[in-house]
């Protein structure tokens, strides 16, 4: 049984299929459009600027402004930095819109807790650097434990994220190799979330705040590059096999183009 869709190729999609063809030209152009897409400059300084904010606020010991220390300027700093990230990907037309007021409240939330641990509001009975980075390092075990009931329930959450972000003809997304891809996507998120909360958790208890920044998103980035292009590879080959199915590149283009319009 064909499951096949006709329908008329579009400019952008011929010189996508152009590519997947063999044609240099097209096939450079692609991939820079992906690497854009995934990597852009602004995206990795909007992650490294929050380090590097915490780092030098954090190591001024003697610094002080407006009745608060070194450290709640650190977290303040940090926590205004990625919130103005958050703005920044939404105006670029990236996928956060609807996250972005959830976002910003968590990042408020676990500053205004840090701060509060910092003043002696409230007592966990371990330092402000830990609360810190303890909800970080928390709240991505939580996403990973909620990705994997979402496969449990039958439901998985990158099935979801196909469905809201993919345009796709919607025979696709019920083709059994596309809902397989989904599911097992969503356990590369569950693992990757759960081991890097475990890792993170076990170097902040065997390293200082400063080398535990700075090793954790050195190697934390080059993980998540890993991950991603195993995945995206993986994803690829499965979404080639799948009749009416736009390539993975095709998507991406796709993708690129809409922001770049927006």
């Amino acid at each position: 049984m064909t499951r096949s869709v006709e329908r008329p190729v579009s400019e952008a999609e011929g010189s996508d299929r152009s590519a997947a063809r063999g044609d240099p030209a097209a096939a450079r152009d692609l991939a820079k459009t992906s690497r854009d897409a995934a990597w852009g400059w602004r995206s990795n300084f909007d992650q490294l600027m929050p380090v590097v904010l915490f780092l030098v606020f954090f190591n001024f010991e003697s610094l002080r402004v407006a009745g608060l220390n070194n450290i709640e300027i650190a977290i303040i700093a940090a926590s205004a930095w990625s919130v103005k990230a958050a703005y920044s990907r939404r105006r670029r037309g990236l996928p956060i819109g609807a996250w972005l007021p959830v976002i910003t409240a968590y990042l408020l939330l676990r500053a205004g807790i840090s701060i509060a641990v910092e003043r002696d509001l409230v007592d966990f009975g371990v330092s402000t650097e830990a609360v810190y980075f303890g909800i970080g390092i928390g709240t991505k075990m939580l996403v990973g434990l909620a990705a994997a009931a979402t496969v449990i329930a039958g439901r998985p959450a990158m099935m979801w994220a196909a469905r809201r972000f993919m345009r796709l003809p919607g025979e696709v997304y019920d083709d059994p190799d596309f809902v397989t891809t989904m599911r097992n996507v969503t356990w590369v998120v569950t693992f990757y979330e759960v081991g890097s909360a475990v890792w993170d958790f076990w170097l902040y208890n065997n390293a200082s705040v400063n080398w535990f920044l700075v090793t954790r998103q050195g190697v934390n980035f080059f993980a998540a590059f890993l991950v991603i292009l195993a995945t995206l590879l993986y994803v690829d080959r499965r979404f080639s096999r799948i009749e009416g199915c736009p390539t993975l590149p095709e998507l991406i283009s796709r993708a690129a183009s809409q922001t770049a319009r927006t």
